[in-house]
């Protein structure tokens, strides 16, 4: 941004406010702090501030002026006046507490511009000195701050794992404003994802935070976030293709709003109504909305609004066949969305720009000429930039076979735990000695091979069929109860609409859990270990549970997190290896049982997969 020097605005008289925040006298021990304020002195407006002999007084007469500039959207001004603010306090004994105020400006002036990498840094900033003053309130506010910092750079992945952090703290916070605009903006971060990854389930959580947000607006009667509440749900519903709901909430939310005070509200109902009515096939009316949409986010001077809003004009005069004015709202659109994705970018070509101007003006032969150059060197950049990403491509593919083979050979080094079948051996030599049942013995020595040659089998077996899996299943744990009399029992159900010889799964998906529960969940108890194992459908996938009622995750041993560890990396492998194979979105969770039991409650969700679909693969 441009510097230049600037004649700065004074704010109105806050001598009541500053008297009634600090009325104690100033001490010598004080740091960081105007003495203007302490001493509850009446201020007449940022020119006497930024005039004191006191340096901390200097700089929140520059904080102030740069929060008025930024409101009246004077962005250049506003960064000259909280760079003099910084420096003045880099020059002082400040603790970062005392920087919050220039901080959020900061955060806010990059916002404001777009530029999204300065205010990525700042909200992480904030973040930290807000969990240092374990503020709650703060935290969430700058997690999902950051998140839709993500969002805006496309990478929405990174934007809901921040949301995700913040809906505790949220759930936790007592009805207020601050609580209202947090689940607001949470409804909105989960449906941002849900638009970028296109996983309805994702609308659904959303639809939750923002119900939620609208019953505490109406609560507190606060109008401005039951309209954002509105407006949420109306694109919920946008997004689920009900274009009449979505209208109807829209127009709730409109009849609400108050040009001038709600201009950003305005905003985006009339872009979302426009949105919904070209959905229909109105698109006389809904290009109507599209123009008020933009002539809103001009006086906002929001550069990410405004290209918003030509794109919708795009997309309405395109379907209803309008091409010319299409193709005219399309490269205003794109113009912007280019300057907003690289300034660097924008300077070269306004600096091309200008000089194609002066060689037209000319109309010289040579001019001419030297533009030829130009387009050749262009041209030439091109095709380096094609062979680099060629290049690029080539590298990114060559890594990713890596990772997938270097998956596969750790896949076949952690098969089954070998001391398994030594202890097996172990027991029922014991019972061949003690015992002298032959029958018994050859019906468990049968068992003990199957699983030998099922477990061998599963290095080069991608899936076995749920029967299968239960038959291998039942006779490991039969092994397990020789080698643990009296100490467990089991059960294995499956819902009888699943075609168990018809459906499969990867192979070794669930034995190194049953493992864990056996060997560590149950090790020491006074109690019958129960384990419980379920095969249900859920949705359009396959749902597993694996239950258990032993001691549960918070007191194991360095050796039980170790073997927790590797039947999560076994099975992070296989869903990673299913994931990139059938373009799948398989998953799974370990937590402690929330049944009011004690124990470890694994769910696993695998994609619906049938013998006949594994032979096109």
């Amino acid at each position: 941004m441009k510097k230049r020097t600037v004649a700065l605005p004074a704010l109105p008289r806050l001598a009541l406010l500053w008297m009634l925040v600090a009325l104690a006298p100033l001490t010598a021990t004080a740091q960081c702090e105007c003495s203007l304020l302490m001493r509850g002195q009446p201020i007449a407006d940022t020119l006497q501030m930024r005039r004191s002999n006191d340096a901390i007084c200097k700089a929140k007469g520059h904080e102030w002026t740069a929060a008025a500039l930024i409101a009246s959207k004077q962005f250049d001004e506003a960064l000259l006046a909280l760079d003099s603010a910084a420096a003045i306090y880099q020059s002082q004994p400040c603790p970062d507490a005392k920087l919050q105020k220039l901080w959020t400006l900061y955060a806010n002036l990059y916002d404001a511009t777009a530029n999204y990498n300065a205010a990525l840094e700042w909200h992480l900033k904030l973040l930290r000195l807000a969990e240092a003053a374990d503020d709650p309130t703060d935290r969430a506010t700058h997690l999902l701050n950051i998140a839709q910092v993500f969002n805006r750079m496309k990478q929405s992945d990174k934007g809901i794992a921040y949301t995700r952090q913040a809906v505790p703290i949220i759930r936790g916070l007592a009805n207020s404003k601050a609580k209202t605009e947090l689940l607001n903006k949470t409804g909105a971060r989960y449906l941002f994802h849900a638009q970028d990854s296109k996983d309805m389930l994702y609308i659904d959580t959303a639809e939750v935070f923002v119900k939620e947000a609208l019953a505490t607006a109406i609560t507190i009667q606060d109008d401005t976030d039951e309209i954002i509440a509105l407006t949420r749900l109306a694109a919920i519903y946008e997004r689920r293709k009900d274009y009449d709901a979505a209208i109807r909430f829209i127009d709730q939310a409109l009849a609400k709003c108050q040009p001038g005070r709600h201009n950003r509200q305005l905003i985006t109902l009339f872009g979302d109504k426009g949105n919904a009515l070209m959905k229909k096939g109105s698109f006389s009316e809904a290009r109507r909305l599209a123009d008020s949409c933009l002539h809103y986010s001009q006086q906002e001077q929001y550069a990410p609004l405004i290209m918003n809003a030509w794109a919708l004009i795009y997309t309405i005069e395109e379907k209803a066949g309008h091409y010319k004015e299409a193709m005219a709202a399309l490269k205003i659109a794109q113009s912007m969305s280019d300057s907003l994705a690289s300034a660097e970018r924008t300077r070269v070509v306004n600096e091309l720009e200008r000089k194609y101007n002066q060689q037209k003006n000319e109309r010289t032969i040579k001019e001419l000429s030297q533009q030829k150059k130009i387009y050749l060197l262009l041209a030439g950049v091109a095709i380096l930039g094609m062979v680099s990403i060629g290049f690029f491509l080539r590298q990114q593919s060559l890594k990713h076979k890596q990772v997938i083979l270097e998956t596969e050979q750790r896949l076949n080094r952690a098969r089954m735990n070998p001391h398994f079948f030594f202890n097996a051996l172990a027991s029922l030599q014991s019972m061949a000695v003690k015992d002298g049942d032959s029958q018994s013995l050859a019906v468990n020595l049968s068992k003990l091979s199957h699983i030998m040659r099922e477990t061998l089998e599963s290095t080069y077996k991608e899936y076995v069929s749920i029967e299968q899996e239960i038959d291998f299943l039942s006779e490991y744990l039969e092994l397990q109860k020789i080698r643990f009399p009296q100490k467990f029992m089991f059960q294995i159900a499956c819902d009888p609409s699943i075609e168990i010889d018809e459906l499969l799964i990867p192979s070794m998906i669930i034995q190194p859990f049953v493992e864990n529960s056996i060997e560590h969940g149950f090790s020491g108890m006074q109690r019958m270990g129960e384990l419980f194992i379920r095969f249900a459908p859920h949705q359009q996938e396959l749902r597993i549970d694996i239950m258990d009622n032993g001691k549960g995750l918070a007191d194991k041993q360095q050796v039980q997190k170790e073997h927790i560890s590797r039947a999560s990396q076994i099975i992070k492998d296989r869903i990673y290896l299913l994931n990139i194979k059938l373009k799948t979105k398989a998953r799974f969770s370990i937590d402690n049982r929330t049944d009011q039991q004690e124990g470890v409650a694994v769910t696993i969700y695998l994609p619906i997969i049938s013998k006949h679909e594994t032979a096109h693969h």
